[in-house]
């Protein structure tokens, strides 16, 4: 794995754990992207850029410039075996195969091998943000907007927008996931599969984070896969970085969104079976296991507001069972609220000592759970934990 680091450096990690400086001097707060490439090199090599460097190629021994690469080469990625970048407002191409031959460019009929260049237009003027290569297109973002470029030679090239009125935050914030790119903007988390228009619904659950968050420090936000989970760090209402990592589940038949807190994700990069996330206090962390580096995660769940038949009607919760699988050295706490909504009246309901796969019924003290219009449940603990069932036994008391 290679990391730069906010002192300019380039380092690898070796399999030992140890980190092995390969070049230093870079800029310390140009934002940088990696793509791989081989053409007719002697091997496939690491190919990064940041728009403000020099683009750099790493060959498996060591850091060195990308030759005839254009001055300020941005967003490096690779579609149709060649390597593009942004340069300002044009975009460019290396020629066929061929990554180290940027400057001689194809005509309309002639030379179609040779290298490319476009000015870039949006429907507001804005610079592009983002270039993400793949099988059959190349995507350019812009903060307002989405282009595609299809066409495998210089001649046959052409761009199609494909969003008028929704963009791309940035270049860390756009991943495609089995043909699907799932990416943040300003109004928060879409999917664009082509052929329609980008669709946010799948992140209506968790759209109260896009509309809270920071403007402010919106540019920071990354997302990122482990091929399991989907992953996007935003900022919190009022933090300065990115500070909220929303979780979605993968999965067709959980899709499932989870939100985590404590970790200040700057990028995430997915290395064979290992994830790996960069934070904004220059740590590089690997996911995995079952504790926060040794120490037991804290987490919380927090159900709907339930309510009798009628709304004229009060409730009285006598008893709950859950079945959950709380391995030994795991903690569960549950709580009631008779509020639709906040933190002011959570009451201790009770609590079970983890024994693994277990049913534990929970009788609910009457004071607890009584004449109350609406009931929420919170369930948080440390450690591993997985809920199968939650009942309850409850009366409706009659309207009056």
């Amino acid at each position: 794995m290679h990391v730069v680091f906010n002192d300019g450096t380039w380092r690898r990690l070796n399999g030992d754990g140890t980190w092995t400086t390969l070049v230093s001097g870079l800029s310390t707060t140009a934002e940088w992207s990696f793509t791989n490439f081989q053409g007719n090199l002697a091997d496939i090599n690491l190919i990064g850029s940041n728009g403000v460097d020099r683009i750099k190629r790493y060959d498996g021994a060591s850091v060195v410039d990308l030759a005839d690469s254009p001055v300020g080469g941005n967003y490096i990625t690779s579609y149709q075996n060649r390597l593009w970048c942004i340069v300002g407002t044009e975009l460019r191409a290396s020629t066929l195969d061929n990554p180290t031959e940027w400057s001689v460019f194809a005509t309309p009929t002639t030379n179609q091998t040779k290298g490319y260049g476009k000015d870039l237009e949006s429907p507001t003027g804005e610079k592009a943000n983002a270039l993400i290569g793949g099988l059959s297109k190349l995507t350019i973002g812009f903060p307002s907007s989405i282009v595609e470029l299809f066409g495998n030679l210089p001649s046959d090239f052409m761009t199609k927008p494909a969003s008028y009125d929704v963009g791309v935050m940035n270049n860390k914030a756009a991943l495609t996931i089995e043909g699907i790119m799932h990416f943040y903007n300003r109004k928060g988390l879409y999917q664009y599969a082509g052929g329609t228009d980008p669709a946010s619904d799948f992140s209506e659950v968790i759209q109260y984070h896009s509309d809270v968050a920071n403007t402010a420090a919106r540019a920071l936000s990354c997302v990122g896969s482990d091929g399991k989970m989907f992953y996007a760090s935003i900022p919190s209402a009022g933090a300065a970085a990115p500070d909220t990592i929303l979780a979605y589940d993968l999965r067709r038949e959980v899709s499932a969104w989870y939100v985590w807190k404590d970790i200040k994700a700057a990028c995430f990069v997915r290395m064979g079976n290992s994830f790996y996330i960069g934070d904004a206090q220059g740590r590089v962390l690997k996911m995995g296991g079952i504790t926060d580096n040794g120490i037991p995660i804290s987490w919380h769940w927090i159900s709907k507001a339930f309510s009798a038949s009628s709304l004229s009607q009060v409730l009285l919760w006598l008893s709950l069972w859950v079945t959950v699988d709380l391995p030994v050295g795991s903690t569960m706490n549950v709580f009631l609220s008779k509020s639709v909504s906040g933190d002011a009246d959570w009451e201790p309901a009770g609590s079970v000592t983890g024994t693994g796969l277990m049913n534990q019924p929970i009788y609910i003290p009457p004071d607890k759970a009584a004449n109350a219009k609406y009931i929420r449940l919170k369930l948080e603990g440390t450690g591993p934990m997985a809920i199968h069932e939650i009942a309850r036994e409850e009366e409706e008391m009659p309207i009056y």
